[in-house]
C-alpha cells in the first residue's frame, strides 16, 4: 500500500514539471514585456520641490498623481525630488520637463525660465478637495495673554516642518506685516511630528505653533472631543466661502504643476487630461473612470490619502501680497532707468560742487587755517579749565569725605574729647587755685603770679582750640541720600586710592554685575566705608606674595544689593573675628579701633547690614548689604527731592 502511494505522487510529479516550467516562461515572458515597454516608452522629467533629500515617490502623496501620468502609451514619467537650488540648475539646463513646486518658488521660476503653470494641487477635507491654503496660528485655550499677532513678540513659536515651503515666503512675509520679524523678536522652532507639536504647546515648553491651515482640525478634533480636552485656540480666526476651515492669514492657492517653454500645449493638455480623471465616490464606494484610451484602476484609500487636482487658481492674490506683478516689475525697470539717467546727472553736478568747493577752500586756506589755531587755542583753554575745575572737585570731594569720618566718629569718640578738654581745665583750676592761695598768704609775688597767669590762659586757649575744633567737627549740612549706582561709587572710591594701590603693588579684580537698580544712600558716607575697607584690605596684604583685592557686586533676594571687599591677606582670627565691629577695638599697632565702627553705623544707617568673614583657602572679605528701592518708591523720592 505503502509503495502504491510513492508511485502515484511520482507520477503528479513527473505531470506537474512542464506546467510549473510553462508558468515560469510566462512569468518571464511578462517581465521582458513589460520592460519592452518601458525601454520603448519616452522618458519625461517631472522635478518636484522637495526639502527632504531622502524622499521618494513610495509611500508619498505624489504616488497616485504619477500612476495616472504612467497611465500613458507612449511616456513615463519619472519624478526627481530636489531642492530649489537643484531645480533652477536643471531648468537652466532645459533638463527638467515638467515641475512641481509651491506658488511662491513658482512665481520666481515664472520669471526666469518662462514656466507655465497648468494645474493647482488640491487637499482633501471632508472629501471634497480645496485648490487654497493658509496658516493658522494657535495657542493653548486658556492662554488669553496671546490675543493678537503684536503679543507674539519675545515669544517662542513652532512650526510644523511640513509648511518649511510656505515658512520661507509666505510665513516670514505674513509675520512682517504685523510687525513680526523671525530671529529678531520671535524665535521659530522646526517641529517634524504634529503629535510632538502638540505636545510642546500643551506642556507650554513653546507659546504658540503654526501649521497649515485645517490640518489640526482635519486630524486631531475627534482625539480631543473623545478625551474632552478643548482645542487649541486659534489667533486672529478668519472664515472664507472658498475653504472649509478658519485660518489666520489670507488664502493661497496650493501648489501648481508647470510645463517648461519648451513644452507642446499638446502633451501638456494630455498630462492635465491624466491629472484632472479623478473617480467619483458614491455611498463611500470608488467608481473607476475610463477618461479616453486611459483606464486607472485606483482604490478608495488611494484617492482619500492622495493630492488631486483641479484648474489653475488665479495668482493676482500673491501679486497683491507681495507687489510682484509684472506691471509693477516693468515700472520698476522703467523706474530703474529713468533714475539710473538722473543719477549720472546728479554725479555731474556733485563733480561740479566739489571742484568749487576745493577751489573755494584753496583761496581761503590762509584765514580758515588762522580760524582753526583760533578754535584750538580756545579748545585747549577750555580744556585747561575743565581740568582744573576736576581737580579742584577732586579735592572738594576728599574734604567732604574727611567730613563724613568726622561726623560719624563724634558721638563714639565722646569719651576722648571728654578727657582731652580734662586737662586743661584741670590746669587753669590748680593756676588759678595758686594764684588765690598766694594772694591770702599775702604772698605778692607780682611775677609768679603773672607768670601762672599767663600759663593759665595758654590752658585757656587750648581748651578753647579744642572746643573750636569740635565745633568744626561738627559743622556742615545735612546729610543728603540720593538715588546712585553702587558701580559708579566703587569706581569712584577706586579713583581716590588709586596711586596708593599702585604703591603698594595691589591689583584690584572687579566683578560687577550689570543693570543693577539704584540704592538710595549718601554717596559721600558710602564712599568713606569703602575708603576705610579698601585701606583695611590693602594693610592686610604687607607681606604676601601676589597681593589681590576682588570687588563684587550682586542681586541677592530680589530687594538687596552685595558689596564684598575680598583680598588674599592674612585673615582675621576667630577670637578678633567675633570683636572686629566693637568701637575701640583694633588689630593694628596704632589703630584706634573706630574705622571698622562707624562704617557698621554707617550702613545700619541705611538699612543695610555689614560683615566680616574668613575666605575658605586665604584672606578675609567684608561684605555689606543695601536695600533695593521699588520704581514707585524711587518716583515719590524723586518728586520730594524736587519739593525740597
Amino acid at each position: 500500500m505503502t509503495m502504491t502511494r510513492i508511485k502515484l505522487l511520482f507520477i503528479l510529479f513527473l505531470f506537474f514539471i512542464p506546467l510549473i516550467h510553462a508558468a515560469q516562461n510566462e512569468s518571464s515572458s511578462s517581465r521582458l514585456y513589460n520592460s519592452s515597454i518601458l525601454m520603448e516608452k519616452q522618458r519625461i522629467s517631472v522635478g518636484i520641490l522637495s526639502y527632504n533629500p531622502l524622499e521618494t515617490l513610495e509611500g508619498s502623496r505624489w504616488k497616485l498623481s504619477f500612476k495616472r501620468l504612467n497611465s500613458h502609451p507612449d511616456y513615463i514619467f519619472i519624478p526627481q525630488f530636489l531642492d530649489i537650488e537643484a531645480l533652477q540648475k536643471k531648468l537652466n539646463k532645459d533638463e527638467l520637463d515638467f515641475v512641481i513646486i509651491d506658488a511662491f518658488s513658482y512665481l520666481k521660476l515664472e520669471e526666469e525660465y518662462g514656466i507655465q503653470h497648468m494645474l493647482t494641487r488640491n487637499e482633501l477635507y471632508s472629501k471634497k478637495p480645496f485648490s487654497l491654503e493658509g496658516l493658522s496660528l494657535y495657542t493653548k485655550s486658556n492662554n488669553y495673554n496671546i490675543v493678537r499677532f503684536l503679543d507674539l513678540k519675545d515669544k517662542k513659536i513652532a512650526v510644523l516642518a511640513g509648511n518649511i515651503p510656505i515658512s520661507k515666503t509666505f510665513l516670514k512675509q505674513f509675520l512682517f506685516k504685523h510687525g513680526l520679524i523671525i530671529d529678531f523678536n520671535i524665535n521659530i522652532e522646526i517641529i517634524n511630528e504634529v503629535n510632538q507639536l502638540l505636545n510642546l504647546l500643551d506642556s507650554t515648553k513653546v507659546d504658540a505653533i503654526i501649521a497649515k491651515s485645517g490640518v489640526i482640525e482635519k486630524k486631531f478634533k475627534k482625539q480631543y472631543v473623545l478625551n474632552k480636552m478643548p482645542l487649541p485656540r486659534l489667533i486672529n480666526p478668519r472664515q472664507s466661502w472658498q475653504a472649509p476651515f478658519l485660518h489666520s492669514s489670507e488664502l493661497i492657492p496650493e501648489w501648481p504643476i508647470a510645463k517648461a517653454w519648451f513644452i507642446e500645449n499638446s502633451l501638456a493638455n494630455q498630462v492635465a487630461s491624466l491629472l484632472l480623471s479623478s473617480p467619483k465616490l458614491m455611498d463611500g464606494q470608488l467608481i473607476n473612470v475610463n477618461h479616453g484610451e486611459y483606464n486607472i484602476n485606483e482604490s478608495a484609500d488611494d484617492f482619500l490619502e492622495q493630492y488631486q487636482w483641479s484648474i489653475a487658481q488665479d495668482y493676482n492674490i500673491l501679486y497683491t501680497l507681495f507687489s510682484l506683478t509684472k506691471n509693477n516689475q516693468a515700472l520698476s525697470q522703467n523706474d530703474h532707468a529713468h533714475l539710473s539717467s538722473q543719477f549720472q546727472t546728479i554725479v555731474v553736478y556733485i563733480i561740479i560742487f566739489f571742484l568749487l568747493v576745493i577751489l573755494s577752500l584753496f583761496l581761503r586756506s590762509s584765514r580758515d587755517l588762522n580760524n582753526r589755531l583760533t578754535l584750538s587755542k580756545q579748545s585747549l583753554e577750555r580744556e585747561i579749565n575743565e581740568r582744573q575745575l576736576a581737580q579742584e572737585q577732586a579735592l572738594s570731594h576728599h574734604d567732604e569725605l574727611a567730613h563724613v569720618t568726622r561726623l560719624s566718629t563724634m558721638g563714639e569718640m565722646a569719651s576722648g574729647l571728654a578727657h582731652e578738654l580734662n586737662q586743661p581745665l584741670s590746669a587753669i583750676h590748680t593756676y588759678v587755685q595758686g594764684c588765690i592761695r598766694r594772694i591770702d598768704t599775702g604772698q605778692d609775688n607780682l611775677e609768679e603770679i603773672v607768670n601762672a597767669l599767663k600759663l593759665t590762659t595758654q590752658q585757656a586757649d587750648r581748651a578753647a582750640g579744642i572746643i573750636r575744633r569740635l565745633r568744626s567737627f561738627v559743622r556742615k549740612e545735612q546729610t543728603h541720600k540720593t538715588y546712585s549706582d553702587i558701580n559708579n561709587i566703587i569706581h569712584e572710591v577706586l579713583s581716590f586710592l588709586d596711586s596708593q594701590l599702585k604703591n603698594n603693588n595691589i591689583k584690584i579684580r572687579l566683578q560687577l554685575q550689570d543693570k543693577l537698580a539704584p540704592v538710595l544712600v549718601d554717596i559721600i558716607q558710602i564712599e568713606q566705608v569703602l575708603v576705610n575697607l579698601l585701606k583695611n584690605a590693602s594693610e592686610s596684604l604687607i607681606n604676601v606674595n601676589g597681593p589681590g583685592i576682588t570687588i563684587s557686586t550682586k542681586l541677592v533676594r530680589d530687594d538687596a544689593i552685595e558689596l564684598c571687599i575680598i583680598d588674599n591677606g592674612h585673615g582675621i582670627s576667630k577670637d578678633k573675628l567675633k570683636r572686629i565691629f566693637n568701637p575701640f577695638f583694633t588689630t593694628k599697632n596704632s589703630g584706634l579701633g573706630m574705622g571698622l565702627s562707624i562704617s557698621k553705623s554707617i550702613i545700619e544707617a541705611h538699612d543695610g547690614k555689614l560683615y566680616a568673614t574668613n575666605n575658605t583657602i586665604q584672606g578675609a572679605r567684608f561684605c555689606l548689604t543695601l536695600p533695593l528701592i521699588s520704581q514707585n518708591n524711587v518716583l515719590e523720592g524723586r518728586s520730594g527731592n524736587n519739593n525740597e
